[in-house]
Formats: structure tokens, C-alpha cells, sequence
């Protein structure tokens, strides 16, 4: 291999490292809250009776008495659906629960539900509403509101939609109600925010989603956690870890803005607009996504989205909240290939043998281009004694060097780039393909065989502390791929006949396994496979070619 080839691969690598770092600029499961008992009678919206009338006294007290009146109970309310179990307090009118019914957590499959919720110091809940202008903000943090409708259950309802409204009063006196309709089937929930009579200063209305930090979750070169936002078509994300300086975005069309990690997304979407911003602050290790929107003194509904990045899921709720799944610059790529693997799925029940059909279909679709990579290499190699000559010859005039290389070249008709643009062309689909496995969820938790019972997780067998891996245990499946490389390397012939170069290339297994080690397991596999298919078209080719 030449040293353009040489480059190319060491170009890719940075490419490849470089292009996760770009991106960065463009949770173990918290324990399953305990939810409040649902009577088995309580059927779809069932009414809360209003609180008893006072009793006025018969006659007036000669003396001063504190109201005997006591202080509103914080009420919790049950909302249950095909897809989730969700908790609201009266407390705020804000989310304390979300449970997905069809996702554990992440400590494994027989781990409990997902919780979508994870609450800051004070019980602080996501959708907090704020009054912002020229005076002291006003919130609905401590309002205690009444609550017009009560636990809903879908199952055995012929609704499609119910609704939950909480009305209260700011501190000022100022009324607010938070209305939400949720749906029978989906992660989808529309929250409108109404107040009426806000103090003439007030210029804007914010929505806040809250998440206090899981300390256990990292943002790093494999995974995803932190705020989220759509502005127009520019996908922003700021992990956690970067959260020192709050991030201020507008004004623009912000589509929606929230919080998320890989898999699964909490996001808040406005009605259309193009004056609208967002912020991302971190307080009390708590994450704070804000939804600020110019105050028209109306009333503004909200779709909320908390649930899977999963593509159907994203889209039945709107179009929009798809762009969540960032699958990067090769997107156009890689979402028919997660879109293959599915309907690959369907047939093979294993996302592991999905991932090798897929990988021996992609092998297919460039074995054209490989073998004419293996024809310019074959080529180059026998070049080699002439350039040893050249270089001999010219070892003290560099641009005569390089004259008279590339009019060998032309004589024999070899192009000097031939074994290494294949694999350039190639580069894309492995990029699209790393960043489909990388994201898709359906790969979470997904078994393969024998170890490898999590396709989106590093393979590790034993537990084992070695440097530099974690979680601990052996990598057998990226020891394998290693092992893989060294033999495609020590078969494919060398274009060069620099010891340095040769080594250099020798290495390239070694770097390329202790790059993969940590990576997901579903990825390592691709690669493996993706090995040994080149190995047995390098086998067959020099097979064929033997005698020439």
C-alpha cells in the first residue's frame, strides 16, 4: 500500500473521530416511582367534587380568630395509556412520572420501566411555567391548583382523547390554567397554557422542562445526554458535561427544545413562530430547558413529546420531533439502513444476524469496487522493483523522483489512487451505517447470542479489570475483529517497500481495536463481519490471479 493509500486510512480515522467530535457541538434507571393507587371503578375523566362551600357564622366573634380553613392537599393524579403510566401533582399542575410501559430500564431487559422523570432537589418537576418582564418572574412552582377532571384509564374506553385541567393563581393573584389532552395510543401530549389579567410588564412565557443529572449517565465520544433543540433545520445539542455556561439560542424558529440521551427524548413544541428562543442552564446539577415565547396575552398549546426516539413513534405525534434521532451528515444513508435492518428483523426475530445480512448486502452492492482496488494494488506491487530502482537513482532530486514515478505510471497504466478511492467511496456508507447503530434504538438491549446480550453496549465476557476498558471483561468479539485486520493486512500485498510504511501498517489492526473496544457491540459485529467477507474476496481474487 502507497502512501496515499496510507493517508486515506489515516484521514478516515481522523475523519471519523473528528466527525463525532463535530457533532457534539451540532440515564442506571432512576428506582421506579411509587405510584398512587387507582380504584379499579374510576373510569375516564371521572370528576373531582368540588371542595364544600363555607359555612358562614351565625354571628360576628368579639375577638380575632385564625381561619379554620386549611391549606389545599397536595392532590396526584393518574393517567394511564397503551404506551405509558404518567403522575401528575396538583402541586405546580407538573409531571412527576412517566413510566414507558414497553422500554426497561436501563439496567437490563428484567430491569423496571423506563421512568421518564427524574426530579431536582424540592420534588422540582418538568413544565413549570414562568411570566417574564421588566419586575420579578413570576412561576407556578408552589401553586396549589384545583383540579377539573381525575384519574383517566384508557383501557376499556372507547375515548380516543381525554382531558385534565388544573386551575390556579400566581403569587400576584394573576389566574393561570394548564390544560392537558392526552391520547389513548400515543407519546404524544398537548398542554395549553392559559393567563388571564398578567401584569402590563410581562413580555414573555417560558416552558421549562426539568431533569435533574443522573451522575452514572456521561456524554462521550458513544452516547448522548443533555438539552436538545431544533432551530429551524439546525439540530443543537450540549451534553451535560458542558453545561458551565448556559447556552442561549434565538431568536428564531426554535421547533422544539427539550432533554435527551440516546434513546429517548422529553421535547416541547410550540405553536409556529420565528420569535421564539431557548436556554439551557444547569442548576443545582439540574438541568433546565426553557421554551421562551413572546407573551401575547393569549393562550398558547404546546405538543409534547416524552417517549423513544423510535421513527413511527416520533412522526404519529409530528414530523418534526424525527429530526431528533440525529443520525449526522450521512443521514440520507443511514436511515434506509436502519429501515433495512428492520424489515430484516421481521423475518429473523435477531438483530445480531440482521446486522450480518445487512453487512454481506453492502459487501455486494461495492464488490465491484473492491475488486478493482485489489486489481490496483496487485498493480503497484509489481511496480515496486522499477521504484526501488527510481528511488536509487534519484534518491538526491525529489521532483525528478516524482517525474519519473508518475510517467512509470502512466506507461503501465496504474493509477496511484486506484486501491485507496474504493475504499473512500465505501467511507460514507461506514459512517451512515456507525451512526444507524450508534442511535437506532431498536439495538437497545437487543440480544445476539452467548454474551452479547446488548447489541448497543460493548462486548464483555467475564469481569475482568483491564486498563483502558470499561465496563470490565474480556472483548472477545473485538479481539476477533482485531484478529481480523492482522490477517486482511498480512493478505493484502504491499505497495511500498518501506519497512516504516510496512510496520505503519501493521499497526493499523492494533489501533483500530483499541479504538472499537468500547464501542457497541452491534457496530464491532459490522466490522467483524465486513473483515471477513474482504478476507474471502482477497482469498478468491489472488486465488483467481495466482498464475499472473
Amino acid at each position: 500500500m502507497d502512501k496515499r493509500s496510507l493517508l486515506a486510512i489515516v484521514l478516515s480515522l481522523i475523519i471519523l473521530i473528528g466527525y463525532q467530535e463535530f457533532i457534539g457541538y451540532l440515564y442506571p434507571t432512576p428506582p421506579p416511582r411509587q405510584a398512587p393507587s387507582v380504584p379499579s371503578e374510576q373510569v375516564v375523566s371521572s370528576p373531582v367534587p368540588p371542595p364544600p362551600a363555607p359555612v358562614p357564622e351565625a354571628a360576628p366573634r368579639t375577638s380575632p380568630e385564625v381561619s379554620s380553613v386549611a391549606p389545599p392537599q397536595e392532590q396526584e393524579i393518574t393517567v394511564e395509556n397503551a404506551v405509558y403510566r404518567a403522575v401528575l401533582s396538583s402541586r405546580g399542575a407538573r409531571l412527576k412520572s412517566l413510566i414507558l410501559k414497553d422500554y426497561p430500564g436501563d439496567a437490563g431487559e428484567h430491569s423496571p420501566p423506563r421512568e421518564m422523570v427524574r426530579q431536582g432537589p424540592g420534588d422540582a418537576a418538568p413544565l413549570e411555567v414562568r411570566l417574564e418582564g421588566n419586575g420579578t418572574p413570576l412561576d407556578d412552582t408552589e401553586v396549589m391548583y384545583t383540579v377539573e377532571g381525575g384519574n383517566i384509564e384508557f383501557a376499556g374506553s372507547f375515548q380516543d382523547q381525554a382531558t385534565l385541567s388544573f386551575h390556579g393563581s400566581l403569587s400576584d393573584g394573576t389566574p393561570i390554567t394548564k390544560a392537558f389532552t392526552f391520547a389513548a395510543d400515543s407519546y404524544g401530549i398537548q398542554l395549553a397554557v392559559r393567563v388571564r389579567q398578567a401584569p402590563p410588564d410581562i413580555s414573555a412565557l417560558s416552558l421549562v422542562w426539568i431533569e435533574a443529572l443522573d451522575p452514572t449517565q456521561t456524554d462521550d465520544f458513544y452516547t448522548t445526554y443533555g438539552p436538545v433543540a431544533l432551530v429551524g433545520r439546525k439540530f443543537v445539542y450540549e451534553g451535560a458535561s458542558g453545561l458551565d455556561e448556559p447556552e442561549n439560542l434565538g431568536p428564531g424558529q426554535i421547533r422544539w427544545a427539550g432533554f435527551t440521551d440516546s434513546y429517548f427524548l422529553a421535547a416541547m413544541m410550540p405553536p409556529p413562530g420565528d420569535n421564539y428562543r431557548s436556554t439551557f442552564r444547569l442548576v443545582n446539577n439540574t438541568a433546565r430547558t426553557s421554551l421562551i415565547l413572546p407573551w401575547t396575552g393569549e393562550s398558547v398549546t404546546y405538543t409534547l413529546y416524552v417517549g423513544p426516539k423510535e421513527t413511527q413513534a416520533l412522526n404519529a405525534v409530528d414530523p418534526v420531533f424525527d429530526r431528533a434521532i440525529d443520525f449526522g451528515w450521512f443521514h440520507f444513508i443511514a436511515r434506509p439502513l436502519i429501515s433495512l435492518l428492520r424489515l430484516s428483523h421481521s423475518l429473523t426475530g435477531n438483530y445480531g444476524l440482521d446486522i450480518i445480512l445487512l453487512t454481506v448486502l453492502v459487501k455486494l452492492l461495492f464488490f465491484p469496487l473492491s475488486n478493482k482496488s485489489f486489481q490496483s494494488m496487485a498493480a503497484m506491487k509489481k511496480l515496486q522493483p522499477q521504484m526501488e530502482r527510481l528511488r536509487e537513482r534519484y534518491k538526491d532530486d525529489r521532483q525528478k523522483l516524482n517525474q519519473e514515478t508518475m510517467e512509470l505510471y502512466k506507461r503501465n497504466k496504474v493509477n496511484p489512487l486506484g486501491g485507496c478511492l474504493p475504499m473512500l467511496v465505501q467511507f460514507p456508507v461506514f459512517i451512515g451505517l456507525y451512526q444507524g447503530l450508534l442511535y437506532a434504538i431498536e439495538l437497545r438491549q437487543a440480544p445476539f447470542f452467548g454474551w452479547i446480550s446488548d447489541l448497543s453496549s460493548p462486548d464483555r465476557l467475564g469481569s475482568l479489570a483491564i486498563p483502558f476498558v470499561d465496563p470490565p471483561g474480556l472483548p472477545i468479539l473485538t479481539l476477533f475483529m482485531g484478529g481480523s485486520m492482522l490477517l486482511q493486512q498480512w493478505m493484502m500485498p504491499m505497495t511500498t517497500g518501506d519497512p516504516i510504511q510496512q510496520k505503519m501498517m501493521m499497526l493499523m489492526p492494533v489501533i483500530f481495536t483499541v479504538m472499537f473496544v468500547n464501542f457497541p457491540s452491534g457496530l464491532v459485529l459490522y466490522w467483524l463481519v465486513n473483515n471477513v467477507l474482504s478476507i474471502t474476496q482477497q482469498y478468491w481474487y489472488n486465488a483467481q490471479h495466482a498464475s499472473s
